[in-house]
This record gives C-alpha cells, structure tokens and sequence, in this order.
C-alpha cells in the first residue's frame, strides 16, 4: 500500500477554517501556553458531550 509510513500516532484530519477563525484561535491557544491540535480536540470533546445531552434529554414542547 503506498503513502505515508505510520507513525505510531492517531491518523491525521484536517480541516479549513476561515482565515479569521485560525488566527484567533491560534492567539489565544498561545496566550494560554497550547497548541492548537490540543485546544480543537478539547472543543471537539465538548461539542460531542453537549450533543450526547441533547439527545438523550426528552424534548419539551
């Protein structure tokens, strides 16, 4: 199979953020001494815990 060899690492994904988006993202990453794969898996835990609440929380119409 040709490609990259691995690494021993989790696969990569990528993703296009607005210009904007990444700067300040990566300004307030650094302001708090994080990398930016550190703080967008960190959002990406939230996201998914507040959407498994969502979900299991009956509707209240």
């Amino acid at each position: 199979m040709a490609g990259r060899p691995a690494t021993g690492q989790t696969p990569v994904v990528t993703f296009r953020p607005p210009i904007a988006l990444r700067q300040e993202l990566d300004e307030l990453a650094k302001a708090e001494g994080r990398d930016r794969s550190d703080v967008l898996i960190e959002a990406v835990h939230d996201w998914i815990r507040k959407k498994r609440r969502e979900l299991s929380t009956p509707r209240q119409d």
